[in-house]
């Protein structure tokens, strides 16, 4: 049976197509470096703490962090020619996690750890932004990585120092106050130790133990201008307040 011209012409369209794509998806992958996103949810639990580990080399495993609205850590310095093996969760909502100039673009769901790699082989101010609507404040939820010919070894900041940061989270404190100055439901822990604040009635008064311990036992009782008396009642012992009174006096620095 012989084959018209028009099956001949509709056969070699398919082959050059499909020889097409295929060239496409491998110029993406190793002309371009864009690979497929992973996730890793079978028996890799969501790690608690955000971290950066060095290896051999200029190589560093990076464990970002997202939580309304920030991520940790906030800031990371990286010698040029870095390779960095990033895991990246979340602990409260849906995130994303776009690294600009670059092909990472992962999406953070509850109870999952997303994976990427980046290699930075020019310097520059790489901005890490949320690209999926988390919530009030999503337009400020960013990070970012700086690569540079001038530092030999990296270095963070933005990582929680101690128990008090880990309290703040686990009591949802975090959830209406921010601790890098951004704006939230509540007033913003940043600075806010040690300083004067505005109460609805008018007064001033500082924000010292006496103060914070008042507003922690019986957040009834004092309303900050500016802000809804929302604050619940919190669960929290003598021991546990003084660490986070401890940690909002560093936030100071």
């Amino acid at each position: 049976m012989s084959i018209n011209v028009f099956e001949k012409r509709a056969f070699l369209v398919a082959v050059a197509s499909v020889a097409v794509s295929l060239a496409l998806i491998a110029y993406a992958t190793w002309g371009m470096g864009i690979n497929v996103p992973t996730c890793i949810p079978l028996g890799s639990k969501p790690f608690e703490q955000a971290s950066v580990t060095k290896h051999e080399g200029k190589n560093y495993e990076v464990h970002y962090v997202a939580r309304m609205w920030a991520f940790e850590p906030s800031v990371l310095r990286v010698p040029t020619g870095s390779t960095l093996d990033m895991y990246a969760v979340t602990k409260d909502v849906t995130h994303g996690f776009l690294i600009a100039g670059t092909n990472v673009n992962l999406m953070l769901v509850p109870g999952a750890v997303a994976n990427s790699r980046v290699h930075f082989d020019k310097p520059g101010i790489y901005t890490i932004v949320c690209h999926e609507y988390c919530g009030r404040n999503h337009q400020n939820m960013n990070a970012r990585i700086e690569v540079s010919d001038q530092i030999a070894d990296y270095s963070v900041e933005g990582l929680p120092a101690d128990e008090g940061m880990k309290l703040l989270d686990a009591k949802g404190c975090l959830a209406c106050h921010s601790v890098d100055g951004s704006v939230g439901v509540g007033p913003t822990f940043k600075g806010a130790w040690g300083a004067p604040v505005t109460l609805a009635d008018g007064s001033t008064r500082t924000l010292d133990a006496a103060l914070f311990l008042q507003k922690v036992r019986h957040p009834d009782t004092i309303a900050v201008q500016g802000y809804p008396p929302v604050m619940p009642d919190l669960p929290l012992t003598d021991d546990e307040i003084s660490q986070i009174e401890a940690y909002l006096e560093g936030l100071q620095k």
